[in-house]
């Protein structure tokens, strides 16, 4: 079964043991609370100027149940791969308290041992523990997040009670609900995230793999039939963890693919910001497009919606040059964006 990754690149590391794999290598404090509902919720600070008066920027990547760091080991050979990026850690903690949490019953890091070293393939077979199987879904998250931002607000130098909840893919979906029910969250922003049922995105792929002739009529068609027909197996089984589609059980995919961001979205007040790559198949632009279509319609002018052309779901543009195809990362950019449009909201 393949599994969708939603937020990479993956920060790969060669030689991991020589690097450190706890949260303070990488400039991190780890907080704890133990919750009688929700049980062990892990959180992590960044270190530097946590004594400062500066914002809390509460962040959530896209990563399923995978730890922060996890350390792939094939014989004498070894990497990390970082599925919270390192880059917008570091990129934010000079302004920024910046906060995320561990997925339920999950370590920081984990190591894992393979026959061969393939960092999309490692991550696709890594198993996920029981506890996060059995609490896999938007309520445990958004629930964790909210009491971890309640407890931070108290914690952290914050005079202007500033706080930015900022969603990398699906995590844009899940502080979107979180901004919805927190009220201490002042801005939202949401990267490279949609607004309609996560599902419709494969149908769009679907219908814009036929208008471009990568699929014919029929054959289109036929996969759009066969995406409804899972659907409808997925929607009749709510609860299951057992089943799996796509990297997810059951029970997380209706979790999600229940809850309609854009509904959210037009009844916050807050500041929102919206950043999107127009060639992004994993969340694609007209999810984006129709957000930004039905704020005008609705006459809310509380949404700033920006479009990095040619960029994909990891923020890198592939450009020509000298006749040969080269990859950019705008990813540099892109923070920059969000840092300017915070200071000025």
């Amino acid at each position: 079964m393949k599994t969708i990754i939603f937020l990479i690149p993956l920060f790969i590391i060669q030689n991991a043991f020589a690097q450190g794999v706890a949260p303070k290598d990488w400039g991190l404090k780890e907080f704890h609370i133990k919750d009688a509902q929700l049980g062990d919720i892990n959180f992590y600070v960044t270190e530097k100027g946590i004594d400062q008066e500066k914002p809390l920027l509460f962040v959530v990547s896209g990563c399923r149940g995978l730890p922060t760091m996890l350390v792939v080991q094939c014989e004498e050979k070894s990497i990390q791969l970082g599925t919270v990026p390192p880059d917008q850690i570091k990129y934010f903690s000079d302004q920024f308290h910046v906060v995320f949490i561990g997925k339920a019953g999950t370590p920081f890091c984990d190591t894992v041992r393979v026959e061969e070293i393939n960092p999309m393939k490692n991550l696709e077979d890594y198993h996920p523990s029981k506890e996060y199987i059995q609490k896999c879904g938007m309520e445990w998250e958004v629930q964790a997040s909210s009491m971890v931002i309640d407890s931070l607000c108290s914690m952290l130098p914050n005079s202007e009670n500033k706080v930015i909840a900022m969603g990398f893919s699906e995590g844009g979906r899940l502080v979107t609900r979180l901004a919805a029910e927190n009220k201490k969250i002042t801005h939202l922003v949401c990267v490279i995230s949609g607004g309609l049922n996560q599902f419709y995105s494969s149908i769009i792929n679907r219908r814009m793999d036929e208008a471009t002739g990568k699929m014919t009529h029929h054959e289109a068609q036929a996969a759009v039939d066969s995406l409804f027909a899972v659907y409808k197996k997925i929607y009749s089984d709510p609860h299951n963890t057992g089943k799996w589609y796509y990297g997810h059980p059951y029970q997380r995919w209706v979790s999600f693919c229940t809850d309609i961001p854009l509904e959210h979205l037009v009844k916050l007040e807050i500041p929102i910001y919206f950043l999107n790559g127009s060639t992004d198949r994993s969340t694609p632009i007209l999810q984006a497009d129709y957000i930004m279509l039905e704020f005008l319609r609705l006459r809310e002018t509380n949404l700033t919606y920006r479009v990095l052309p040619g960029c994909d779901h990891s923020l890198y543009e592939v450009v020509v040059e000298n006749g040969k195809e080269k990859v950019v990362s705008r990813r540099d950019e892109a923070f920059k964006i969000v840092v300017d449009w915070i200071a000025s909201n």
